[in-house]
């Protein structure tokens, strides 16, 4: 049964794929090789830079957040992160069986779990659903996964999924438990761990900035004000007047709608790390 809550569904089964979906992921049948979707050739390269950006930052939120938890789960478990088109792009074994097993079935960085190359499975259900997704045992369509019951959530960065992280159990135990813990865990690698990130705090400041539709030079002067410096060291670093300095700052606050530094960075919604200075790439 899916659970709701204020009307709102937090998981997803098998149950709860409409009969065309259903139809249309057990047509694929068992699949015997499934690489992991290539990008096309429309992805610029600055949109396949800022995809690795979000790749590199999301695995090493997993790692660590699966160091953390490993301590308070008892049983085994597998745990592997996909992109958003579903290919494995790290996975994480809580002992060497586990991993052996894995190994044994094919299952490495590379391979698709999208529904037309692996059919119903804990990530291809919440590709579809856009939700966490619950298969248990042979509601999969591939064997592999016959004895392991799954549940997988979608991550969320500025309203936009970037990948999938899924969490295995042998069959045997009670996947409901997980949900929770699924939904924490998620919540911790999106927000506590790739935040502190800082090639993803400059990723995501380029992205308010594009957002104010701030020049190349308000850019520039928006980075360094953000990291405190004052208008002198500004005009210095970027051989411009200090006068020069202030007057791009006063556009940029026109343009952001605000009217000191403060209001300035609290409206980019920024949480600086300790050293800020790691933000400004000269």
């Amino acid at each position: 049964m899916t659970v709701t809550y204020d009307q709102t569904k937090l998981w997803c089964s098998a149950e709860d794929l409409k009969k065309e979906q259903m139809d249309s992921i057990s047509s694929l049948g068992k699949v015997k090789s499934s690489k992991a979707p290539q990008r096309t050739s429309a992805h610029s390269f600055e949109e396949i830079g800022q995809e690795s950006i979000y790749h590199e930052a999301m695995i090493l939120s997993l790692h660590n957040e699966m160091i953390k938890i490993s301590k308070y789960i008892s049983v085994d478990f597998a745990a592997f992160l996909t992109d958003d088109m579903g290919g494995i792009l790290d996975l994480y074994f809580s002992s060497v069986h586990i991993k052996e097993e894995f190994d044994k079935a094919g299952i490495r960085v590379g391979k698709s779990f999208a529904k037309q190359d692996f059919g119903l499975n804990g990530v291809s259900l919440s590709m579809e659903m856009n939700s966490i997704g619950v298969v248990k045992g042979s509601e999969h369509t591939n064997s592999i996964f016959s004895n392991w019951n799954c549940v997988c959530s979608p991550l969320y960065s500025d309203g936009v999924i970037r990948g999938y992280v899924d969490i295995s159990f042998y069959k045997g135990l009670q996947i409901e438990f997980a949900i929770p813990f699924m939904q924490q865990i998620a919540e911790n690698v999106t927000e506590k761990w790739m935040w502190s990130n800082p090639e993803m705090q400059l990723l995501r400041l380029e992205f308010s900035f594009e957002q104010f539709n701030l020049t190349a030079r308000e850019k520039e002067v928006a980075q360094m004000w953000l990291c405190e410096k004052s208008a002198l060291r500004i005009s210095n670093e970027l051989g411009i007047s200090e006068g020069t300095v202030r007057n791009v700052v006063k556009s940029i606050y026109n343009k952001m709608n605000v009217t000191d530094r403060w209001q300035f960075t609290k409206k980019l919604s920024f949480n600086p790390v300790h050293n800020p200075e790691l933000l400004y790439v000269k």
